[in-house]
């Protein structure tokens, strides 16, 4: 059994190919960033968004020391990933990950959302090529990230089953306040 994070990744290992277009919905400190690049190789690409000037500086110390020259660091909230990625014309999105909440080590109170959530996975279904995942990891352990997972819940639920699947994967002997993972699959 994997840990919530291993799981995640590999559902993009098993679906992302060498040269995909994909996205980092929430860059944070870059981690799934430096994973997808490594998936996309030299010739993909990497689109990772984030509202904090931090996570951009902390995502570009990580993306040197490794040599990642793939990842555009777009310091835009993710809502705005179809406006941004529909600029681009990049023919569509090999997959995206969403690691919610706030970023590990700042300001607590700025976090995601399902305002803005919502919207950016709305966005990405519209751009993402069939038999490919949206991964999300949501941390429901402060009260926005609670808010934000009913929310969430209440909004895949309403996914259309003819074209996508939605499951979730979660330890059942952990709090209710544990991280879990939510993946889409385009059909």
């Amino acid at each position: 059994m994997k840990q919530i994070i291993p799981f995640a990744h590999q559902l993009l290992k098993d679906s992302i190919q060498p040269g995909d277009t994909v996205v980092d919905a929430t860059l944070g400190n870059g981690h799934d960033s430096l994973f997808l690049s490594s998936l996309v190789a030299e010739h993909g690409q990497v689109f990772s968004f984030d509202i904090q000037e931090n996570a951009l500086n902390q995502a570009k110390k990580l993306l040197e020391q490794h040599n990642i020259n793939q990842v555009e660091m777009i310091h835009r909230g993710h809502e705005h990933v179809y406006e941004e990625l529909s600029d681009r014309n990049i023919g569509g999105v090999g997959g995206a990950i969403f690691n919610l909440g706030y970023l590990p080590g700042s300001d607590h109170t700025i976090t995601t959302t399902a305002d803005t959530t919502i919207p950016a996975i709305n966005g990405l279904l519209r751009l993402l090529k069939p038999e490919r995942y949206i991964i999300l990891v949501i941390y429901p352990g402060h009260k926005t990230g609670a808010e934000e997972k009913v929310e969430l819940l209440n909004y895949l639920k309403t996914l259309p089953a003819n074209e996508v699947d939605v499951a979730r994967y979660q330890m059942v002997n952990r709090s209710d306040k544990a991280p879990f993972v939510m993946a889409i699959y385009k059909k």
